[in-house]
């Protein structure tokens, strides 16, 4: 039934429709998280930017670990199946991340502030959620699944944040992640070990050591984002093309950029007034 569905939504396709929805599927990937992030942790409201850090990291870690418990296929493949951008489509299908991670991202600042947030937070998951389908690489319950776990990562995780000491939660979950990466051995864990580990380093380093604000000009703010994503954007490039291709390596390499994102820059564009 879900396959032919899938043919079903195929149906419809066309050169117009390729492109569109593989710049929708976009909506969900990393680029759209760092973006967003950044924006928010370094120029906008630095508490409300480890509260979303720590949703998407939380929900990000719950889509792996359902992943590696169940293992279940893509429809990459199948009789009658067209696959686009396959080269988002890592690991196994449930639950579709890229829908998991579009209904976390955007339905925070819906959270927050309410209103017609609600509305386009609601049409752009949609949005990526259908794009998967359409893409060929994930099945209707995948993304079913991925937009529910994200809807409800947003109304559990910053409770969380709020009720318990942030920095030893994060130890904690950080320790906790290595069990499920040794146990089913997927890359994306040890990409999620090293996060959580960054992060839980860099805001303890920037509490402790900067304490930066927010407030300055609208260019000081832009040149803030724009170098931080420079700087970051370069660091990941040393980072890959240095260490070796390896679990523990990439468990490393994110761990370094967390905690130069969330504590090092900080440190550089207080010291330096902007």
């Amino acid at each position: 039934m879900e396959l032919s569905l899938l043919k079903w939504i195929q149906s419809f396709s066309s050169p117009f429709l390729d492109v569109l929805f593989q710049l929708i599927t976009m909506l969900g990937e990393q680029w759209a998280v760092v973006l967003i992030l950044g924006f928010t942790y370094w120029v906008y409201d630095k508490q409300v930017g480890k509260e979303l850090a720590f949703t998407l990291l939380v929900n990000g870690l719950c889509n792996n670990i359902l992943k590696g418990i169940f293992r279940l296929e893509r429809p990459i493949g199948q009789e009658g199946i067209r696959t686009l951008r396959r080269h988002t489509a890592t690991g196994y299908s449930f639950p579709s991340g890229h829908s998991q991670n579009a209904a976390a991202l955007y339905l925070f600042p819906a959270r927050r502030k309410g209103g017609w947030l609600y509305l386009a937070a609601a049409a752009v998951s949609l949005g990526v959620g259908l794009s998967r389908l359409y893409l060929g690489v994930h099945y209707p319950k995948d993304v079913a699944a991925g937009l529910a776990l994200g809807a409800a990562s947003v109304f559990i995780c910053p409770i969380l944040w709020r009720r318990f000491p942030c920095e030893k939660m994060l130890a904690v979950l950080a320790g906790a992640c290595l069990i499920p990466a040794l146990w089913l051995g997927q890359e994306d864990l040890y990409k999620a070990f090293g996060l959580l580990l960054g992060f839980w380093g860099g805001i303890a380093f920037e509490r402790k050591f900067v304490g930066f604000t927010i407030p300055g000009s609208g260019a000081k703010k832009a040149l803030r984002f724009l170098l931080g994503l420079a700087l970051c954007g370069g660091l990941a490039f040393v980072l890959k093309q240095g260490l070796p291709a390896a679990y523990l390596w990439d468990a490393a390499r994110y761990t370094v950029l967390a905690f130069f994102a969330l504590g090092v820059y900080p440190l550089l564009f207080h010291r330096a007034g902007f």
